[in-house]
């Protein structure tokens, strides 16, 4: 293996949970590559200025910083299972933070810190790959949720026969959840998301995944 292909591979490896020098450039990295797709995402749930927002898996917070932006009464968490991109994000937000309008804090999607129903919105842009249990996760999620509240997923990386060789470089690298848009629909249905809808932006490989959470009697 040659020099270029061992840096190329610790970068990916440290997408999962980054950590040390080489996470935190990877953090920023992520502020930057996300941006685009982050923008497209957004545009399917036009986030209010009132609203409480989580973002899962926020890496270098830039996510967090422009859900911010917009809910400028409200406030936004962001949580991710990295200690450096926690403190990162937390760099990254820190006025807002300092304005008490953003919390950023280390913990799992699988146990999420939160009483039930407090958020009218929770993004997850690149992470759900990484998921401990994606499907018992999205429960979590959905407990999270206000009723009438949207869960927003976003990937690069999903089953699709057009950007396969580019994505099966990631996963000879990084263990990661690779599903297909009808798979994703399956795994929001089947976690009680009301009004699932799955766009693909099929030009640049994204994906959107938007649900709502319909309320206690769904199930």
């Amino acid at each position: 293996m040659g020099v270029r292909s061992a840096i190329k591979q610790l970068l990916i490896r440290q997408c999962r949970r980054p950590s040390g020098l080489l996470g935190e450039y990877v953090t920023h990295r992520m502020n930057v590559h996300h941006a685009q797709l982050t923008g497209w995402g957004l545009a399917h749930v036009t986030p209010q200025a009132d609203w409480t927002i989580l973002d899962i898996g926020c890496g270098g917070g830039k996510t967090v910083a422009r859900l911010a932006d917009v809910a400028r009464q409200g406030h936004v968490f962001g949580i991710d299972a990295s200690a450096k991109s926690v403190t990162v994000s937390r760099r990254t937000n820190r006025a807002a933070i300092q304005a008490g309008r953003v919390r950023v804090s280390q913990a799992s999607v699988s146990r999420l810190p939160f009483r039930d129903g407090i958020f009218d919105c929770v993004t997850a842009v690149e992470t759900h790959y990484f998921w401990p249990d994606f499907a018992t996760d999205l429960r979590e999620v959905r407990r999270v949720l206000k009723p009438g509240g949207v869960f927003l997923l976003l990937a690069e990386v999903y089953r699709c026969d057009k950007f396969d060789e580019r994505n099966q470089q990631w996963l000879r690298m990084l263990p990661m959840g690779y599903y297909s848009p009808s798979e994703l629909n399956d795994f929001l249905n089947n976690a009680g998301f009301a009004d699932v809808i799955v766009d693909e932006k099929s030009d640049e490989g994204w994906l959107c995944c938007l649900g709502r959470n319909p309320g206690p009697d769904r199930t």
